[in-house]
């Protein structure tokens, strides 16, 4: 049975590839490569549901089309594109195979329910109330790992510094979720001063291999990241908050023990020679977050609504919209800095 759920794998792959190399005018290669990428995770995600190809149904695609947290509404109708293109393909080659992406449901480009997601609606905030409440609760958990460290295995050790510290981050210095993936080890530094600060110009690029299989851009490249170059409030020097500080350190300090890892927060706990392989994958950051949420009480929880609180904090201390474009990367006279408080103030008004 195994076997037989791989070569079906391996035709709906090679089947959309031959597809793609019959189309006139021919497709460009790079386009090739992020169609190949999106219709491999489809695949991917398939056997966690206990589905194959010929099993898919409507009510599957647009179940895995709103479990794309990570990704915002024009992906996710490229995902949708790529998707029925492919099963076009299969059909052409297996007429009986029954194509799910038919529905009008799925091809209505006024139908919400997957279109929508969090990362389109309005920016979702934690109280102040809640902020501190995580903050207890992060150096709560820290005195536990402290004292259980002999009882844990090693693998629950990284796993829970990992975690903390990513929360941290996010918390604390405001990071865009993509920072996370390529900030290197030595970005968490002391100053002159000898307070600790987090560096966002200290990255490492992706290749073409990881910009591929995390279907991101080269942040050297990417106007969208907040850490392009020295200049416009995009490169920042933050330092952490005193609280902030032992979480991230005891987590840096684990990460320095492995030897070998060059990123902050690597995909694995034994570095890897692939690159590709030691980049984490948004997915994965996102369920760090969400898990790291669920077991404190703070469901719901995502990277951006870390920044988003992160920024709302900044408002409550007094900062402009100027010391936001600084201190959050936001492209300076652009319109990040004014959602942000616009949306702040109408969700304090409900929620405070």
């Amino acid at each position: 049975m195994a076997e037989s759920k791989t070569l079906r794998h391996k035709e709906a792959i090679n089947l959309f590839e031959r597809w793609m190399d019959s189309q006139h005018p021919p497709f460009r290669l790079s386009s090739k490569r992020i169609y190949q990428v999106l219709w491999r995770r489809f695949l991917d995600w398939l056997p966690t549901q206990r589905l194959n190809i010929n099993t898919v149904n409507e009510t599957h695609i647009s179940n895995f089309l709103s479990s794309l947290e990570d990704t915002n509404r024009q992906q996710r109708e490229r995902y949708q594109l790529v998707i029925l293109r492919a099963y076009e393909a299969l059909q052409a080659q297996i007429p009986e195979l029954i194509n799910p992406t038919a529905s009008q449901q799925l091809q209505d480009m006024h139908a919400t329910s997957w279109r929508d997601s969090s990362s389109n609606q309005s920016k979702q905030f934690l109280t102040p109330e809640q902020c501190d409440e995580m903050v207890e609760m992060l150096e709560a958990e820290q005195k536990r790992l402290a004292l259980e460290h002999h009882s844990l295995t090693a693998a629950a050790l990284w796993k829970a510094h990992r975690n903390a510290a990513v929360v941290a981050l996010l918390l604390g210095c405001g990071l865009k979720a993509l920072e996370v993936l390529s900030l290197r080890i030595d970005a968490v530094h002391p100053n002159e001063d000898g307070e600790y600060c987090l560096d966002t110009g200290c990255f490492i690029s992706f290749s073409l291999q990881e910009q591929l299989a995390l279907n991101r851009s080269n942040p050297e490249d990417s106007t969208i990241h907040s850490y392009i170059q020295d200049y416009g409030g995009k490169h920042r020097v933050l330092a952490l908050p005193e609280w902030a500080v032992e979480i991230v350190l005891n987590w840096k300090q684990r990460l320095e023990h492995a030897v070998g890892h060059q990123l902050l927060f690597p995909s694995n706990r034994v570095p890897s020679e692939f690159r590709a392989k030691e980049t984490m994958n948004p997915a994965t950051l996102a369920r760090i977050v969400s898990g790291w949420g669920n077991e404190h009480g703070f469901a719901g929880l995502t990277a951006q609504k870390l920044r988003n609180s992160y920024g709302a904090m900044l408002l409550e201390e007094g900062a402009s919209l100027s010391d936001l474009d600084s201190r959050m990367g936001f492209v300076a006279a652009a319109a990040g800095s004014s959602r942000l408080a616009a949306e702040w103030r109408h969700f304090k008004s409900y929620n405070c």
